[in-house]
């Protein structure tokens, strides 16, 4: 008799699918990434993207969703802990930049092709200028951008809203340059070379942002 290996053929052709999408707007973005080089890349029918999401901004949704969701849980987690102390205290200002910054860092720490394609991704979809994934980004990333922000002006009471608009700015700018575009610096300095401990990393991000915040 033989196996019916059809749903075991989706279900790989489906990851594969997302990996090569994944990669794709890694390296091209959201609109240079074309549906033709993503089915090319996963050995997929250029009929899987409608089979299985039906539009290139549900497939790219997924892509960051399936990468970013436990990192949100986890940011979310501790600025919600945070909330809840500045009920009663100023929250401490090193305790909310880490919140942020500290997971996307760590995530797939002990799989470093994970590692660094979860880092490259963070940082291509918060810089990115296509207005559809900016509407995605705000929506996925929203609850957690607001509740730091208000973290961070509450551990920041003393400074004008002017300045501190500015140097928050400042410092989310330095947060996503160090978690994506580090490498591409290197090269520009002749030193290409990754951070072989992330936590190390998320340390001196964390200062910096500290110092310029202070």
């Amino acid at each position: 008799m033989t196996r019916n290996t059809a749903p075991l053929e989706r279900t790989e052709t489906y990851h594969r699918y997302l990996d090569a999408a994944e990669q794709a707007f890694i390296h091209f973005g959201y609109e240079g990434a074309s549906i033709r080089r993503i089915s090319a890349d996963a050995g997929a029918p250029l009929g899987t993207l409608h089979h299985y999401w039906g539009s290139k901004d549900v497939l790219f949704r997924e892509v960051c969703e399936r990468r970013f969701a436990p990192i949100q849980a986890e940011q979310l987690r501790r600025l919600r802990a945070l909330a809840l102390l500045g009920r009663r205290t100023r929250p401490p200002l090193e305790a909310v930049v880490r919140a942020l910054v500290e997971p996307p860092m760590a995530a797939g720490e002990g799989d470093a092709a994970t590692q660094d394609a979860i880092r490259k991704l963070y940082g291509r979809v918060l810089t990115e200028p296509s207005d559809v994934v900016k509407r995605i980004v705000k929506d996925m990333f929203r609850d957690a951008t607001w509740l730091f922000s208000d973290l961070l002006q509450a551990a920041c009471p003393r400074l004008d809203p002017e300045v501190f608009y500015w140097r928050q700015t400042c410092a989310l700018g330095a947060f996503i340059f160090a978690q994506s575009f580090g490498d591409r610096m290197g090269y520009a300095l002749a030193d290409a070379r990754a951070p072989a401990d992330w936590q190390q990393a998320s340390d001196e991000v964390v200062g910096f942002v500290l110092r310029g915040m202070g």
